[in-house]
């Protein structure tokens, strides 16, 4: 423990006396966050709006239709129970019931139209308005065609409580995860290679250090740094845009340090792979950009294509972000996020099997 202690110190020491490495891993990932924050984007875009059709006849399909051909609508359908949850989480915007009774035909005297409910959820005002704006538009233009006068379809309208999430909100947890890959996977690359292209670390093998205990001190360092860095970010995040962790940062912290756990692992591997220093970036960005992109960094996951989506689901990085997102936007516990950290730990696993069969020291 003295020898782990003692090369932790060292490198954590060496760490701090290179500027350049202190600027990219600690201002780089604050200046994204600022700008991205203070540009405020995803405010208002198209309404997410679900369809519920309890019908199924040809008059729901055609006000289905109709909805699904306004661009300003993202139209989709589900179940009200499943629509509800995601209202209440401020994943959609809008849901649409569509009654079993629903029909376009003039209502004979003393029998009641038909009535659709609009339920829109009140953390989003402006996209909700928008909406329901555009769907009593659609019935009125229905009924008039109709009748002339008098609506054929009545619209009952339902407010849902959901999550206050501004775009800010949004992108710190994101930055978190993102810088967190970066830190484990550059840092400890580029580390390892330059002393391998030295013969530092063949000269550390002819010393009493034990090869196990210089690994242990690589991780305990990155986990120091990792550590520190998501703190700064999440005081900048709590001072300057007024961020709250709804889940506590407790868990944040935890899931933080796995993610970091299992991007060493992959940091590992690449640095037994790498036979030079210009190797190292070409292959480190093939492993990090499309994370950068596809897992829900800047804008949600599911802007991605539809048919890549059960690829980049099982990306680590994706598995790091919703849970962060989850804990510090939902308020989830640990337990509610036990899926994400299920994978997370798969892929520590995978992570750890590839660096042990690429990481061997006789190379060197």
């Amino acid at each position: 423990m003295r020898q782990i202690a003692r090369l932790t110190a060292a490198l954590l020491r060496a760490y701090l006396r290179d500027r350049i490495a202190l600027f990219f891993s600690l201002i780089v990932p604050l200046m994204l966050m600022v700008i991205f924050g203070y540009l405020n984007l995803g405010e208002f875009g198209r309404v997410s709006l679900a369809i519920d059709d309890q019908a199924k006849n040809s008059a729901s399909d055609q006000l289905t239709t109709i909805l699904k051909g306004i661009d300003t609508l993202d139209v989709t359908e589900s179940s009200t129970d499943a629509a509800l949850t995601k209202l209440r989480r401020t994943e959609l915007d809008m849901l649409v019931v569509i009654p079993a009774d629903f029909a376009i035909a003039p209502a004979r005297p003393g029998q009641t139209v038909p009535q659709v409910t609009v339920y829109g959820d009140d953390a989003r005002p402006q996209q909700v308005a928008v909406g329901r704006q555009i769907i009593a538009s659609v019935i009125d233009r229905i009924s008039f065609a109709v009748t002339q006068t008098a609506p054929v379809v009545g619209v009952k309208d339902e407010s849902v409580q959901g999550v206050r999430l501004r775009y800010v909100d949004f992108l710190v947890p994101g930055i978190l995860g993102v810088n967190i890959m970066q830190l484990a996977v550059f840092s400890v690359a580029f580390a390892l290679v330059a002393d391998k292209q030295r013969g530092v670390l063949r000269r550390i093998m002819a010393t009493p250090v034990r090869i196990a205990n210089l690994l242990t001190a690589h991780v305990i360092t990155r986990l120091f740094i990792a550590t520190g860095q998501v703190a700064v970010l999440l005081i900048v995040a709590l001072v300057l845009f007024n961020v709250t962790i709804v889940g506590g940062l407790g868990p944040l912290v935890v899931v933080a340090l796995l993610g970091t756990l299992l991007f060493l692992t992959i940091g590992f591997a690449l640095a037994g792979w790498a036979q030079t220093e210009n190797q190292v970036p070409a292959i480190a960005q093939l492993i990090t950009l499309p994370q950068f992109f596809f897992s829900g960094v800047f804008f949600s996951k599911n802007a991605a294509p539809e048919v890549i989506r059960p690829i980049t689901n099982l990306l680590p990085l994706t598995f790091l972000n919703d849970a962060l997102r989850e804990i510090s936007v939902q308020g989830a516990s640990l337990w509610d996020v036990r899926t994400q950290i299920a994978g997370l730990i798969v892929w520590i696993g995978l992570g750890f099997l590839l660096a042990v069969r690429l990481f061997r020291f006789e190379r060197f």
